[in-house]
């Protein structure tokens, strides 16, 4: 799990919501499919595992897509359809309410995979953590050089990808949502060399437990893996509060711009993921 960069290797369960929502509805179920398949691809780009961890990386994603969708993905199209019961009853969703469930449910899935992962990360060879050390290495340096040569086309590619998940749930935008996520995303304080502070304050503890092996050092590492939050500096922690209140707050202010072909589009949204995944959990 460490393997993959910071973002994904805090939250394992990313990938399966990149997967899941970051598709269109028609393929929800290609992709789920496709998920341990993808996952190993991810991993592969940062070590290279022998035969013997290979075929322990396959039994651990197998072990974690079959309780996934036993347990999980009932969980996921029940909410799914309460909140489009909601919505078509005529009440704004609650944006926080909404925010806690999904960190509850990613937090739930990153849990169980990291306790199936840990095993494999206690067999790492000390060639195979110089590989993952350089390979995240790479992986930094190259987000943050992006964002220096480049800032207004982050900032540009943040707005696309906030308004194409708008429409994926609402459809086509109005001239004035389209102005609120601009101004959002003008709006946002972005301090790139302090996230990448915090990035390899995390890797630099990782890895350092990976190579000494200190007693309960799995231990140590399944919670830095799960709370990463918890190497953050006060100032930081405070600006990443502040970022999801006023996420939150565009939320609030794109439903409440809604027209009634939107939240119709909306509810119908909600409720084929959520036959999806109820479909995905008997298969």
């Amino acid at each position: 799990m460490e393997y993959r960069r910071r973002r994904a290797a805090i939250r394992p369960a990313y990938w399966l919501l990149l997967a899941l929502l970051l598709t269109s509805c028609s393929s929800v179920q290609f992709a789920y499919n496709q998920l341990d398949r993808w996952m190993r691809w991810q991993l592969d780009d940062y070590v290279d595992l022998d035969r013997n961890q290979k075929q322990q990386l396959i039994a651990a994603l197998d072990s974690f897509h079959h309780w996934h969708r036993q347990t999980q993905l009932p969980r996921y199209a029940e909410a799914l359809r309460g909140l489009a019961a909601q919505v078509e009853a005529g009440k704004a969703p609650d944006q926080a309410a909404i925010e806690t469930r999904v960190r509850s449910f990613t937090d739930t899935a990153s849990a169980q995979l990291v306790d199936l992962l840990l095993p494999l990360a206690a067999q790492l060879r000390p060639q195979q953590i110089d590989e993952l050390a350089g390979h995240l290495e790479e992986k930094r340096r190259k987000s943050l050089d992006e964002w220096r040569d480049s800032p207004d086309k982050v900032h540009r590619r943040r707005a696309d990808k906030i308004r194409k998940q708008s429409e994926r749930w609402l459809g086509s935008l109005t001239d004035e949502q389209e102005a609120l996520i601009t101004a959002w995303v003008e709006q946002l304080a972005y301090n790139p060399l302090e996230r990448d502070q915090q990035r390899q304050l995390w890797q630099a503890r990782v890895l350092d437990l990976l190579r000494r092996k200190p007693d309960g050092y799995l231990d140590t590492l399944r919670s830095l893996l799960l709370q990463p939050e918890q190497l953050w500096s006060d100032a930081y922690r405070q600006r990443q509060l502040q970022r999801r209140a006023r996420a939150r707050a565009l939320g609030e202010q794109l439903y409440t711009t809604t027209t009634a072909e939107q939240r119709l589009h909306l509810v119908a949204t909600l409720r084929e993921y959520a036959e999806d995944f109820a479909e995905l959990s008997h298969q």
